[in-house]
């Protein structure tokens, strides 16, 4: 259920009695709302000519003192303003929307644009568009609704979903998109950032754009900026909704007669009659296999346990956010706090937040502007899930418990499959503390109009506590441990800007400079074999064996950055940025980096001669730039050890000694990865903006690459850490955004997106050891010249084979027919192994539609990801191992296998061990119903008999239908019909939103 309340504090009676200028004011109260009759939240309300003013809340109401004959104006960003005169005690205003978009303010990293002003490819997410759904991550809200931008599904509660830009621009150097939050780098989780706090996202795309982030920005970066009050009365607002969750996917473990079935079909050649073993042998029983004595009792018992049952349940997700915003002419404040509970469907699979938000800004002088963005989350996963694998492997003729109530260790006799319930017994606390704040301070230099200068401190601080107790560990004899790691993130920057306009020029300048520290430290005490572990967690000196381990490291960056922005009637537009970094952990030869770019734009539809019909708006952009890739913190330098192998004995009987030795090369030449990239973009306006579009073309590549070359072994050493080959990575992205039909009462608004990416490998090592004239592929990487690196080299499978086939030496009936592609009557890996295809997706598409209708307003979005004729595809193995036996006493999901009495079986048999038995490769293409919602506003006259100013109802839906010929949990996480990970789930909300 969603509920969302707002409550001006002058409904109260705090603000009667108004007076300016000793005139009497009236209360003037209203409803503004767009064209589509929705309300505008955040909407500024002024008296003209005074310093009156308050802003709209969520339900789009407002309320000011005016006097009659005043004047009010309306204003908000992408809205055309309105002047509206006094002359009643309630006023309903319609805005109209700007013939373009282009006035909204953009993020764009150490400042904002108009969108208008942009030469780079940045995008915006719409994250309102469902805000109804349960998402507990800000990325679940923009999953799928920007080109190029590549989110990742969660299957379990409080899961940080993965994200991609713009595809791989690296093999083996950091892949993670760079965050920044409020215009601090951000290194934590997204999901600590409560969404209901988040007021925008924008993602920089091309190499000019990111250029301002100079050696962290190759794979992309996300700008994320908190809400802050308005100038107005303070109001309160409240939500709440509560959301079931199910799997996406029917996979399930196999039940007693299925089981039963099964097994009957391993031993077929004495189960069933010779020679086509169709008919049952009447003399065979269960007895006469390899069946462990307790599934065989099991079987004559009846016993029939349902142990997916038992450790599975529905999920649900309940949520609550309490914010407080408001204003005057010198403060604004933002304060809010939070609290989300999710249980997943696992057992103890859970997840808790609580969050805290205090957002302050006020002007000291008419020159000095002090203010804080806050933040404190405190997460709560305790709790150890049941053992995935021990799961699959448990038959259903066993049982958890013994007769007196207690855990079985080992229900089916095995000593390697001990019981799921047994992981989920124990006693453990995972809890993270985070606390961030960024705290700035603004000067205005009156006397250079446009001149200022902000200093920003963040500091984010992390506190994790992992605690974890089981008398079952550490084969039984009982196991406790403590660990507590604490990291501390700090940020200075200085930022120096300039913006003007001098008649037909426009010129804005941004200078930073800046510093940045990490460091970290961690703490591990642990015990076995513990007498008494009824004190848990907190009895470590009760172990017999006690073992302590700590560990700790510090980074610094420190940077500059100069970007100059200059616009000329509006119609051409430079944009230059350079950026220097540097990192402590590059080498003592690379330890900083300069990282250009350029980008310009050229607005043919302000040209005096452009006269197109039906053309509002046309924008040419193209960039060009460098970005960089970080390595790890220590690769450039030579490490010590203290493994093992490092311990010396002092004379004959002398006790042992810890020592040190040298585990891996210096490299002082090792520098960052390069990636340098050109970016061709269209935007266009059509039919008084009922269809725009915008088109981006991008070219990179990535030079230095970071990889570990293996080295002879007579060196002692097996890597040194180095910068070699070549990555090329293009695409194009589309965004198309249309209204169809548009009248008084109906509008219908349709927003298409498309992506499409490739890469491929230019070169590596440089080396032709076959002396064939080309460079030699790293097969044992599975890399390859001129190929993807998600290029798929394996064995091509054609079929099963049969009952009465003549089978291959090596391989029985029910494995897989393996494709001899030299036709020498056998198998081998370097002559029958071929390229089926990529892991990679051949394209990306989503379409998002809402309808408006009088009070009626549905929205769905579908998204998809397509692989074409050889893409995007997965391992999808069964499970197998390497005896009858194994198979035979152990269980498999409700997957289409091979079997005698079911030769069409789309698996291979699990209980043969053929010569080879290859990995089988499917398309994990899909099409999935994301979102869907319904909600109805109720009429205002109707609620207001009842003092109640908006009143919504609401349903909505996630991932509830998923199109795919993909087999498993689900094709986006790529978990398959053997995987050991967890379900993605579809969810179904209730809510409701309520102003008074």
């Amino acid at each position: 259920m969603m509920m969302v309340i707002s409550i001006p504090f002058w409904t109260f009676g705090f603000a009667g009695g108004a007076r300016e200028g000793g005139t009497a004011q009236q209360s003037v109260s209203g409803k503004v709302t767009g064209t589509d009759g929705a309300p505008l939240s955040g909407v500024s309300v002024t008296v003209v000519g005074s310093q009156l003013a308050t802003s709209t809340n969520e339900a789009g109401t407002y309320s000011i003192a005016a006097q009659t004959g005043a004047t009010l104006r309306f204003s908000m960003i992408g809205y055309n303003s309105q002047d509206t005169v006094v002359n009643t005690a309630t006023l309903n205003v319609t805005l109209t929307a700007s013939d373009q978009s282009l006035d909204e303010v953009v993020v764009v990293g150490y400042g904002t644009m108009k969108k208008s002003d942009l030469t780079g490819a940045i995008a915006t997410a719409d994250i309102n568009a469902f805000k109804e759904a349960p998402n507990t991550n800000i990325l679940q809200s923009v999953k799928g609704t920007i080109p190029g931008l590549q989110i990742g599904q969660t299957n379990q509660a409080g899961a940080e979903p993965t994200i991609e830009i713009r595809g791989k621009s690296t093999i083996n150097g950091n892949t993670a998109v760079l965050m920044v939050v409020d215009g601090i780098i951000y290194n934590g989780q997204l999901g600590d950032v409560n969404p209901a706090d988040i007021e925008s996202v924008n993602i920089l795309k091309d190499a000019s754009s990111k250029a301002i982030y100079g050696a962290q920005a190759a794979n992309g970066v996300m700008l994320i900026t908190t809400k802050g009050g308005k100038k107005g009365k303070p109001v309160i607002s409240y939500s709440t909704h509560l959301a079931t969750q199910t799997p996406t996917s029917d996979m399930r473990l196999r039940n007693a007669e299925e089981r039963k079935r099964l097994i009957r079909d391993i031993y077929y050649t004495t189960s069933y009659l010779a020679p086509d073993y169709t008919q049952p042998n009447p003399d065979w029983s269960f007895s006469n296999t390899e069946l462990v004595p307790e599934n065989v009792q099991g079987i004559n018992n009846g016993v029939d346990y349902d142990w997916w049952g038992a450790l599975t349940n529905p999920g649900f997700i309940t949520d609550h956010a309490l914010n407080v915003s408001g204003g005057t002419d010198k403060t604004s404040y933002y304060l809010s706090g939070g609290f989300t509970k999710q249980k997943g469907f696992m057992m103890n699979d859970n997840y808790k937040r609580n969050t805290a938000r205090i957002n302050l800004s006020t002007d000291v002088t008419d020159w000095l502007t002090v203010g804080a963005n806050t933040f404190g989350a405190f997460t709560d996963y305790s709790g150890i899930y049941p053992n995935m694998s021990s799961m699959k492997q448990t038959s259903p003729f066993v049982t958890p418990k013994d007769e007196n109530g207690e855990y079985i260790v080992y229900p089916t006799g095995a000593t390697n499959i001990i019981n799921p319930f047994i992981d989920a017994a124990a006693d453990n606390k995972d809890t993270k503390t985070r606390l961030n704040g960024t705290f700035y301070g603004i000067v205005k230099f009156k006397q250079i109009p446009g001149l200022q200068y902000r200093f920003n401190m963040g500091n984010d601080f992390l506190l994790e506590n992992y605690y974890y107790s089981s008398p079952y560990a550490a084969d039984l004899a009982g196991s406790v441990s403590k660990s507590n790691t604490q990291r501390l993130d700090m940020t200075f920057d200085n930022i120096l800007s300039y913006d003007n306009r001098f008649g037909d020029h426009g010129i804005s300048a941004t200078f930073v400079a800046g510093y940045r520290k990490n460091q970290f430290e961690s703490t591990l005490a642990e015990g076995t074999n513990v007498s008494n572990i009824s004190l848990s967690y907190n009895g470590l000196e009760q172990a017999e064996i006690q073992r302590i381990n700590s560990g700790a490291w510090k980074e610094t960056f420190l940077y500059q950055m100069g970007r100059v922005n200059y616009n000329y009637r509006d119609t051409y537009l430079l944009t230059a940025t350079l950026r220097k970094d540097g990192f402590s952990g590059f080498s003592k030869n690379n330890k900083s980096a300069l990282f250009p770019s350029v980008g310009v734009s050229w607005v043919a539809s302000n040209e005096s001669f452009f006269s197109i019909p039906n053309i509002s708006y046309l924008k040419l952009r193209g960039t060009y730039g460098m970005n960089g890739n970080m390595t790890t913190r220590y690769s450039s330098l030579a490490r010590v050890t203290t493994d093992d192998d490092s311990k010396y004995v002092f004379g004959d009987g002398g006790g042992t000694a810890m020592g040190q030795s040298m585990g891996t090369l210096p490299n002082d030449n090792l520098s960052w990865e390069k990636t340098k990239g050109l970016n061709i973009g269209l935007d266009l306006s059509l039919f008084q903006n009922r269809i725009n579009a915008n088109v981006d073309y991008y070219n990179t590549v990535t030079t230095d690459l970071l990889w570990d070359v293996v080295l002879p072994e007579i060196t002692g050493f097996s890597l040194i850490s180095s910068n070699v080959g070549k990555l090329k990575n293009q695409g194009v992205e589309v965004i198309l955004s249309t209204t169809p039909v548009k009248t008084d009462d109906f509008k219908w608004d349709v927003n298409v997106n498309f992506a499409h990416n490739t890469n491929k490998i230019v070169s590596l090592l440089g080396e032709d050891k076959n002396n064939d004239g080309r460079e030699d592929d790293l097969v044992g990487s599975n890399l390859f010249i001129g190929k993807s690196i998600g290029t798929i080299y394996h064995y091509k499978i054609d079929g099963i084979w049969q009952l009465g086939d003549d089978i291959m030496t090596g391989y029985q009936p029910g494995t897989y027919r393996i494709v001899d592609r030299n036709e020498d009557g056998k198998i081998t890996a370097d002559n029958d192994r071929q390229f089926l295809g990529r892991t990679e997706p051949a394209y990306l598409f989503g379409i998002q539609s809402a309808f408006f209708y009088k009070s009626f307003t549905f929205r769905f979005f579908i998204s998809s990801i397509q692989g074409g004729k050889n893409g995007y595809l997965g391992a999808n193995a069964p499970a197998n191992t390497t005896s009858t036996g194994t198979f035979a006493n152990g269980n498999t999901f409700n997957y289409d296998l091979w079997t005698v009495s079911h030769p069409t079986g789309k698996y291979a048999a699990g209980w043969t061990v053929p010569q080879i038995n290859p990995t089988p490769y499917y398309s994990r293409s899909f099409v999935r119903l994301q979102d869907i919602s319904l909600a109805y506003e109720f009429n205002s006259s109707l609620i207001s008999r009842i003092g109640i100013k908006n009143l919504k109802l609401n349903v909505s839906g996630k991932n509830l239908l998923t199109f795919t010929k993909w087999d498993g949990w689900d094709p986006e996480t790529g978990q398959g019909v053997n995987s050991d990970a967890y379900p993605v789930m579809k969810s179904l909300n209730v809510g409701l939103e309520l102003s008074l």
